[in-house]
């Protein structure tokens, strides 16, 4: 993580041009890195923590971030900025890929915006808005071996560490992503989603496919502009905005 010289809530300064990570904070421990950001000043500030004693996920599920074993950390925002579970994908993808480089490792995103490593989930992301703010929050297994997992995650998650069969830093990976998230944000913003878009979309690779999302079933035709799948089912066309994607095939 942070410099070890640098403990508490220390600013560490990140130079010129850089809207994302101008000022970071370190945390030991923290309830949750998203509700961190959501409740201080500064575009782009992030918030890294050791540990997170109520860290979120999506669909209100908790956030397994044990002391020392992952990059937690949060990025908060002055507003909404349309386009950015897009970019933060991406920009997370790109940077496991880069950790990655060299390991044979296949990378990819599961929608709308896990990524996962040799088909097991690496990653997962939480984009929260509260009181004109948004927390985009970003959990990634680092140092965790199989049974630092919970039982019923040991065959579905892996770490960075396990797949690259030896001890990477998350220092140098908050660092990288950083620079990811500030290339993509700025990029949407500038220009607009719809690059993003299109790009994300193909990286899902979810049309064709048929699939289950609570009590949907069907064939997933495309994704829409805001991230949704427009489904076929027996019952006509769905769509599916959000919620967990299972029973994937090629169609």
């Amino acid at each position: 993580m942070p410099d070890p010289r640098q403990r508490g809530a220390t600013a560490l300064g990140r130079g010129h041009g850089l809207r994302i990570g101008r000022r970071i904070l370190h945390y030991d421990a923290v309830d949750s890195t998203n509700s961190r950001v959501l409740a201080l000043h500064g575009d782009g500030v992030v918030a890294a923590a050791e540990a997170q004693t109520a860290g979120r996920g999506r669909h209100g599920r908790s956030w397994h971030s044990a002391p020392g074993q992952g990059l937690w950390m949060s990025v908060g925002l002055d507003r909404a900025i349309d386009g950015l579970l897009f970019a933060a994908a991406l920009a997370v993808r790109d940077t496991v890929r880069d950790a990655l480089s060299g390991c044979g490792c296949v990378v990819s995103l599961k929608w709308p915006n896990d990524v996962l490593v040799d088909g097991r989930k690496a990653c997962g992301m939480l984009i929260e808005r509260r009181g004109g703010r948004t927390a985009l929050g970003i959990g990634i297994n680092v140092h965790q071996r199989r049974d630092d997992f919970p039982e019923e995650l040991r065959d579905r998650a892996i770490s960075l560490d396990m797949a690259a069969g030896r001890e990477l830093s998350r220092w140098r990976l908050l660092r990288a992503l950083i620079t990811h998230l500030d290339r993509r944000i700025a990029t949407v913003e500038a220009e607009g989603a719809l690059g993003a878009w299109t790009e994300w979309a193909a990286a899902c690779a979810i049309e064709g496919r048929r699939i289950r999302s609570g009590e949907e079933e069907g064939v997933a035709i495309r994704l829409d502009r805001t991230g949704a799948i427009i489904l076929s089912t027996p019952k006509g066309v769905r769509t599916v905005a959000w919620g967990d994607v299972i029973e994937q095939h090629a169609f």
